[in-house]
Protein backbone atom coordinates (compact mmCIF):
# COMPACT_ATOMS: atom_id res chain seq x y z
CA UNK A 1 0.00 0.00 0.00
CA UNK A 2 1.19 3.51 -0.81
CA UNK A 3 1.77 6.48 1.49
CA UNK A 4 1.08 9.96 0.09
CA UNK A 5 3.04 12.84 1.62
CA UNK A 6 2.36 16.51 0.95
CA UNK A 7 2.64 19.93 2.51
CA UNK A 8 -0.52 21.16 4.22
CA UNK A 9 -1.93 23.98 2.03
CA UNK A 10 -2.78 27.28 3.69
CA UNK A 11 -4.98 28.82 0.96
CA UNK A 12 -7.09 27.85 -2.04
CA UNK A 13 -4.34 29.05 -4.38
CA UNK A 14 -1.73 26.87 -2.69
CA UNK A 15 -0.94 23.71 -4.67
CA UNK A 16 1.77 21.74 -2.83
CA UNK A 17 3.73 18.94 -4.41
CA UNK A 18 2.50 15.37 -3.84
CA UNK A 19 4.88 12.50 -3.15
CA UNK A 20 3.84 8.86 -3.43
CA UNK A 21 5.96 6.40 -1.46
CA UNK A 22 5.63 2.87 -2.86
CA UNK A 23 7.93 0.06 -1.75
CA UNK A 24 10.33 2.60 -0.25
CA UNK A 25 10.58 4.61 -3.49
CA UNK A 26 9.58 8.28 -3.59
CA UNK A 27 7.62 9.22 -6.71
CA UNK A 28 6.99 12.86 -7.59
CA UNK A 29 3.26 13.13 -8.53
CA UNK A 30 3.37 16.83 -9.37
CA UNK A 31 1.31 19.64 -7.82
CA UNK A 32 -2.01 19.07 -6.07
CA UNK A 33 -4.18 20.30 -8.96
CA UNK A 34 -2.60 17.69 -11.28
CA UNK A 35 -2.71 14.79 -8.86
CA UNK A 36 -4.37 11.53 -9.95
CA UNK A 37 -5.09 8.99 -7.18
CA UNK A 38 -4.37 5.29 -7.55
CA UNK A 39 -6.12 2.26 -6.10
CA UNK A 40 -3.08 1.35 -4.00
CA UNK A 41 -3.01 4.75 -2.23
CA UNK A 42 -3.66 3.89 1.41
CA UNK A 43 -2.67 6.74 3.76
CA UNK A 44 -2.18 10.48 3.37
CA UNK A 45 0.10 12.57 5.57
CA UNK A 46 0.06 16.37 5.36
CA UNK A 47 2.91 18.34 6.94
CA UNK A 48 2.13 21.78 8.37
CA UNK A 49 4.70 24.56 8.05
CA UNK A 50 6.26 25.79 11.34
CA UNK A 51 4.69 29.27 11.27
CA UNK A 52 0.96 28.35 11.41
CA UNK A 53 1.45 25.38 13.78
CA UNK A 54 2.81 26.40 17.18
CA UNK A 55 4.53 23.60 19.12
CA UNK A 56 5.26 23.65 22.83
CA UNK A 57 6.49 21.33 25.58
CA UNK A 58 4.98 21.53 29.09
CA UNK A 59 6.12 19.76 32.23
CA UNK A 60 3.32 18.67 34.61
CA UNK A 61 4.91 15.90 36.68
CA UNK A 62 2.31 16.00 39.47
CA UNK A 63 -0.59 15.03 37.19
CA UNK A 64 -1.61 11.81 35.57
CA UNK A 65 -0.90 11.73 31.81
CA UNK A 66 -4.56 12.15 30.81
CA UNK A 67 -5.09 14.99 33.30
CA UNK A 68 -1.84 16.62 32.25
CA UNK A 69 -2.94 16.59 28.61
CA UNK A 70 -6.21 18.32 29.51
CA UNK A 71 -4.45 20.99 31.58
CA UNK A 72 -1.91 21.56 28.79
CA UNK A 73 -4.69 22.14 26.28
CA UNK A 74 -6.32 24.72 28.57
CA UNK A 75 -3.05 26.57 29.09
CA UNK A 76 -2.29 26.77 25.37
CA UNK A 77 -5.85 27.85 24.60
CA UNK A 78 -5.79 30.58 27.26
CA UNK A 79 -2.42 31.90 26.07
CA UNK A 80 -3.51 32.06 22.43
CA UNK A 81 -4.53 35.37 20.86
CA UNK A 82 -7.54 33.84 19.14
CA UNK A 83 -9.40 30.56 18.59
CA UNK A 84 -7.08 27.58 18.28
CA UNK A 85 -7.33 23.87 17.70
CA UNK A 86 -5.06 22.23 20.27
CA UNK A 87 -3.82 18.64 20.43
CA UNK A 88 -1.79 17.39 23.41
CA UNK A 89 0.04 14.12 23.97
CA UNK A 90 2.09 12.75 26.84
CA UNK A 91 5.59 12.15 25.46
CA UNK A 92 8.32 10.78 27.69
CA UNK A 93 8.33 13.14 30.71
CA UNK A 94 6.63 16.14 29.07
CA UNK A 95 3.30 17.04 27.47
CA UNK A 96 3.75 17.80 23.81
CA UNK A 97 1.26 20.34 22.39
CA UNK A 98 0.50 21.67 18.94
CA UNK A 99 -1.92 24.50 18.18
CA UNK A 100 -3.28 25.82 14.88
CA UNK A 101 -6.09 28.11 13.79
CA UNK A 102 -9.39 26.27 13.10
CA UNK A 103 -9.79 28.35 9.94
CA UNK A 104 -6.42 27.14 8.68
CA UNK A 105 -7.41 23.53 9.41
CA UNK A 106 -10.73 23.88 7.59
CA UNK A 107 -9.12 25.60 4.61
CA UNK A 108 -6.35 23.03 4.22
CA UNK A 109 -8.55 19.95 4.67
CA UNK A 110 -11.20 21.27 2.26
CA UNK A 111 -8.57 22.17 -0.33
CA UNK A 112 -6.94 18.74 -0.18
CA UNK A 113 -10.28 16.92 -0.21
CA UNK A 114 -11.35 18.89 -3.29
CA UNK A 115 -8.55 17.17 -5.23
CA UNK A 116 -9.11 13.69 -3.82
CA UNK A 117 -6.82 13.75 -0.76
CA UNK A 118 -8.39 13.28 2.67
CA UNK A 119 -5.41 13.32 5.07
CA UNK A 120 -5.17 10.69 7.77
CA UNK A 121 -2.27 12.46 9.48
CA UNK A 122 -1.69 16.20 9.85
CA UNK A 123 1.56 16.85 11.68
CA UNK A 124 3.65 19.99 12.27
CA UNK A 125 6.90 19.88 10.34
CA UNK A 126 8.96 20.35 13.52
CA UNK A 127 7.42 17.28 15.14
CA UNK A 128 8.22 15.15 12.10
CA UNK A 129 11.92 15.73 12.85
CA UNK A 130 13.59 13.61 15.50
CA UNK A 131 14.82 15.44 18.57
CA UNK A 132 18.55 15.51 19.17
CA UNK A 133 20.20 16.71 22.38
CA UNK A 134 23.59 17.33 20.75
CA UNK A 135 22.77 20.24 18.46
CA UNK A 136 20.10 22.23 16.63
CA UNK A 137 19.12 20.77 13.27
CA UNK A 138 17.62 22.36 10.21
CA UNK A 139 15.29 20.55 7.81
CA UNK A 140 13.77 21.62 4.51
CA UNK A 141 10.84 20.10 2.64
CA UNK A 142 8.82 21.56 -0.25
CA UNK A 143 9.76 25.15 0.59
CA UNK A 144 9.36 24.75 4.37
CA UNK A 145 12.29 25.11 6.73
CA UNK A 146 12.37 24.41 10.44
CA UNK A 147 14.83 24.60 13.31
CA UNK A 148 14.52 21.65 15.68
CA UNK A 149 16.12 21.14 19.02
CA UNK A 150 15.32 19.87 22.50
CA UNK A 151 11.98 21.38 23.53
CA UNK A 152 11.42 23.61 20.52
CA UNK A 153 10.51 23.67 16.83
CA UNK A 154 10.49 27.07 15.12
CA UNK A 155 10.68 28.55 11.62
CA UNK A 156 14.21 28.99 10.33
CA UNK A 157 14.45 32.76 10.59
CA UNK A 158 17.38 34.90 11.74
CA UNK A 159 15.66 36.09 14.90
CA UNK A 160 14.98 32.54 16.05
CA UNK A 161 18.50 31.42 15.18
CA UNK A 162 19.90 34.21 17.30
CA UNK A 163 17.61 33.54 20.26
CA UNK A 164 17.69 29.75 20.25
CA UNK A 165 20.83 28.54 18.53
CA UNK A 166 23.09 31.46 19.41
CA UNK A 167 26.65 30.64 18.49
CA UNK A 168 25.97 26.92 18.32
CA UNK A 169 26.19 25.42 14.85
CA UNK A 170 23.02 24.46 13.00
CA UNK A 171 23.28 21.09 11.27
CA UNK A 172 21.33 20.48 8.06
CA UNK A 173 19.52 17.16 7.87
CA UNK A 174 20.37 15.04 4.85
CA UNK A 175 17.51 14.58 2.35
CA UNK A 176 17.56 10.77 2.65
CA UNK A 177 17.56 10.98 6.44
CA UNK A 178 14.64 13.41 6.35
CA UNK A 179 12.68 11.10 4.09
CA UNK A 180 13.27 8.25 6.52
CA UNK A 181 11.95 10.39 9.39
CA UNK A 182 8.83 11.32 7.39
CA UNK A 183 8.19 7.65 6.58
CA UNK A 184 8.41 6.78 10.29
CA UNK A 185 5.92 9.55 11.13
CA UNK A 186 3.62 8.22 8.41
CA UNK A 187 3.45 4.94 10.30
CA UNK A 188 3.45 6.22 13.91
CA UNK A 189 3.07 10.00 14.13
CA UNK A 190 4.40 11.72 17.22
CA UNK A 191 1.26 13.88 17.29
CA UNK A 192 -1.70 14.16 14.93
CA UNK A 193 -3.67 17.38 14.46
CA UNK A 194 -6.39 15.29 12.80
CA UNK A 195 -8.10 14.78 16.16
CA UNK A 196 -11.04 16.11 18.15
CA UNK A 197 -13.25 18.34 16.01
CA UNK A 198 -11.08 17.63 12.99
CA UNK A 199 -10.86 13.86 13.44
CA UNK A 200 -11.25 12.00 10.17
CA UNK A 201 -14.68 10.49 9.91
CA UNK A 202 -14.77 6.80 9.17
CA UNK A 203 -16.11 6.22 5.70
CA UNK A 204 -18.95 3.73 5.50
CA UNK A 205 -18.42 1.46 2.52
CA UNK A 206 -21.76 0.06 1.48
CA UNK A 207 -20.47 -1.51 -1.71
CA UNK A 208 -16.90 -2.42 -2.57
CA UNK A 209 -15.41 -1.72 -6.00
CA UNK A 210 -15.61 -5.42 -6.84
CA UNK A 211 -19.26 -5.61 -5.79
CA UNK A 212 -20.01 -2.44 -7.73
CA UNK A 213 -18.49 -4.02 -10.85
CA UNK A 214 -20.63 -7.15 -10.42
CA UNK A 215 -23.76 -5.03 -9.90
CA UNK A 216 -23.00 -3.16 -13.12
CA UNK A 217 -22.52 -6.45 -14.99
CA UNK A 218 -25.72 -7.96 -13.62
CA UNK A 219 -27.68 -4.80 -14.41
CA UNK A 220 -26.35 -4.83 -17.95
CA UNK A 221 -27.16 -8.53 -18.34
CA UNK A 222 -30.69 -7.98 -16.98
CA UNK A 223 -31.23 -5.08 -19.36
CA UNK A 224 -29.96 -7.14 -22.30
CA UNK A 225 -32.20 -10.08 -21.30
CA UNK A 226 -35.22 -7.77 -21.03
CA UNK A 227 -34.58 -6.30 -24.47
CA UNK A 228 -34.04 -9.76 -25.96
CA UNK A 229 -37.25 -11.08 -24.37
CA UNK A 230 -39.17 -8.10 -25.73
CA UNK A 231 -37.79 -8.70 -29.21
CA UNK A 232 -38.67 -12.41 -29.04
CA UNK A 233 -42.21 -11.60 -27.86
CA UNK A 234 -42.67 -9.04 -30.64
CA UNK A 235 -41.38 -11.58 -33.15
CA UNK A 236 -43.90 -14.15 -31.89
CA UNK A 237 -46.76 -11.64 -32.14
CA UNK A 238 -45.66 -10.61 -35.61
CA UNK A 239 -45.40 -14.23 -36.74
CA UNK A 240 -48.81 -15.11 -35.27
CA UNK A 241 -50.41 -12.02 -36.81
CA UNK A 242 -48.87 -12.78 -40.20
CA UNK A 243 -50.17 -16.38 -40.03
CA UNK A 244 -53.70 -15.23 -39.13
CA UNK A 245 -53.62 -12.64 -41.90
CA UNK A 246 -52.55 -15.29 -44.38
CA UNK A 247 -55.42 -17.57 -43.32
CA UNK A 248 -57.92 -14.72 -43.46
CA UNK A 249 -56.65 -13.65 -46.90
CA UNK A 250 -56.93 -17.24 -48.18
CA UNK A 251 -60.53 -17.44 -46.93
CA UNK A 252 -61.37 -14.05 -48.50
CA UNK A 253 -59.95 -15.12 -51.87
CA UNK A 254 -62.31 -18.10 -51.90
CA UNK A 255 -65.14 -15.56 -51.98
CA UNK A 256 -63.44 -12.94 -54.17
CA UNK A 257 -60.26 -14.11 -56.00
CA UNK A 258 -59.44 -10.49 -56.96
CA UNK A 259 -58.48 -9.57 -53.36
CA UNK A 260 -54.74 -8.81 -53.21
CA UNK A 261 -54.02 -8.17 -49.50
CA UNK A 262 -55.59 -8.15 -46.05
CA UNK A 263 -56.39 -4.42 -46.17
CA UNK A 264 -58.46 -4.93 -49.33
CA UNK A 265 -60.18 -7.90 -47.67
CA UNK A 266 -61.18 -5.72 -44.70
CA UNK A 267 -62.57 -3.06 -47.03
CA UNK A 268 -64.65 -5.69 -48.87
CA UNK A 269 -65.97 -7.00 -45.54
CA UNK A 270 -67.03 -3.52 -44.41
CA UNK A 271 -68.82 -2.97 -47.70
CA UNK A 272 -70.71 -6.27 -47.37
CA UNK A 273 -71.76 -5.41 -43.82
CA UNK A 274 -73.11 -2.03 -44.88
CA UNK A 275 -75.05 -3.62 -47.73
CA UNK A 276 -76.76 -5.88 -45.17
CA UNK A 277 -77.54 -3.01 -42.84
CA UNK A 278 -74.66 -3.51 -40.42
CA UNK A 279 -72.12 -0.88 -39.57
CA UNK A 280 -68.73 -1.96 -38.26
CA UNK A 281 -68.12 -1.18 -34.63
CA UNK A 282 -71.55 0.40 -33.95
CA UNK A 283 -74.04 -2.44 -33.33
CA UNK A 284 -72.80 -3.47 -29.95
CA UNK A 285 -72.84 0.01 -28.47
CA UNK A 286 -76.26 0.94 -29.96
CA UNK A 287 -78.05 -2.24 -28.94
CA UNK A 288 -76.39 -2.27 -25.52
CA UNK A 289 -77.46 1.31 -24.88
CA UNK A 290 -81.03 0.57 -25.92
CA UNK A 291 -81.34 -2.58 -23.81
CA UNK A 292 -79.81 -0.86 -20.80
CA UNK A 293 -82.48 1.87 -20.99
CA UNK A 294 -85.29 -0.64 -21.47
CA UNK A 295 -84.19 -2.81 -18.53
CA UNK A 296 -83.83 0.16 -16.21
CA UNK A 297 -87.38 1.40 -16.90
CA UNK A 298 -90.28 -0.75 -15.56
CA UNK A 299 -93.14 -1.72 -17.93
CA UNK A 300 -91.15 -0.78 -21.08
CA UNK A 301 -90.62 -3.47 -23.72
CA UNK A 302 -89.00 -3.57 -27.14
CA UNK A 303 -91.37 -4.92 -29.77
CA UNK A 304 -89.12 -4.52 -32.78
CA UNK A 305 -85.46 -3.84 -33.50
CA UNK A 306 -83.56 -3.74 -36.79
CA UNK A 307 -80.67 -1.95 -38.43
CA UNK A 308 -80.84 0.44 -41.36
CA UNK A 309 -78.42 0.52 -44.28
CA UNK A 310 -76.74 3.59 -42.81
CA UNK A 311 -76.00 1.91 -39.48
CA UNK A 312 -78.98 3.45 -37.63
CA UNK A 313 -80.71 1.30 -35.04
CA UNK A 314 -84.50 1.32 -35.58
CA UNK A 315 -86.71 0.10 -32.73
CA UNK A 316 -90.29 0.18 -31.50
CA UNK A 317 -90.81 0.50 -27.75
CA UNK A 318 -94.10 -0.09 -25.93
CA UNK A 319 -95.40 0.86 -22.47
CA UNK A 320 -98.76 1.28 -20.69
CA UNK A 321 -98.27 5.05 -20.53
CA UNK A 322 -96.20 7.78 -22.15
CA UNK A 323 -94.38 8.63 -18.88
CA UNK A 324 -92.59 5.26 -18.81
CA UNK A 325 -91.47 5.68 -22.42
CA UNK A 326 -90.16 9.17 -21.68
CA UNK A 327 -88.01 7.78 -18.85
CA UNK A 328 -86.51 5.22 -21.25
CA UNK A 329 -85.80 7.86 -23.87
CA UNK A 330 -84.11 10.11 -21.30
CA UNK A 331 -81.92 7.19 -20.18
CA UNK A 332 -80.78 6.55 -23.75
CA UNK A 333 -79.96 10.20 -24.31
CA UNK A 334 -78.01 10.38 -21.04
CA UNK A 335 -75.72 7.69 -22.44
CA UNK A 336 -74.84 10.12 -25.22
CA UNK A 337 -76.77 8.58 -28.11
CA UNK A 338 -78.72 10.71 -30.60
CA UNK A 339 -82.39 9.76 -30.57
CA UNK A 340 -85.47 10.60 -32.65
CA UNK A 341 -88.86 9.37 -31.38
CA UNK A 342 -92.41 9.40 -32.83
CA UNK A 343 -95.19 8.40 -30.37
CA UNK A 344 -98.38 6.53 -31.34
CA UNK A 345 -100.93 4.09 -29.94
CA UNK A 346 -101.87 0.60 -31.08
CA UNK A 347 -105.32 -1.06 -31.12
CA UNK A 348 -104.87 -2.40 -27.58
CA UNK A 349 -104.42 1.11 -26.18
CA UNK A 350 -100.71 0.71 -25.39
CA UNK A 351 -98.44 3.65 -26.04
CA UNK A 352 -95.76 3.02 -28.67
CA UNK A 353 -92.81 5.02 -29.90
CA UNK A 354 -91.00 4.60 -33.20
CA UNK A 355 -87.35 5.12 -32.29
CA UNK A 356 -84.10 5.66 -34.18
CA UNK A 357 -80.78 5.59 -32.33
CA UNK A 358 -77.46 6.93 -33.74
CA UNK A 359 -73.98 6.96 -32.37
CA UNK A 360 -72.83 10.27 -30.86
Amino acid sequence: MNLLITRFPMSESDFPKIWRVADGKWIDCGPLDQFRPEVEDDRVMAIVAPAPAFCSWLSLPDLEPRQAEGVAKLRVTNQALGPVHVVAKHYETDILCAAISPDAMNCGIDHLTKYGLDPDIIIPFGLAIEDTAKHVVRAEFDGMTVLRGTGFATPDEPIFRALIAGDNPVVDIDADLLRGMLLDMGQAPLLNLRAGTFAKKARTIWVTDRQRAWIARLTGALLAATILLSLVTLAKYWTATSAENDRALAAARKIDPSIQDIAQAEMQLDRKLQQKGYSKGRFGALSAGLWRAVQSTPNVTAREMRYGNDGILIAVLAAPDANSLNKALVAIQQDGFRVTATPRQDNSGATLVDLTVRMP
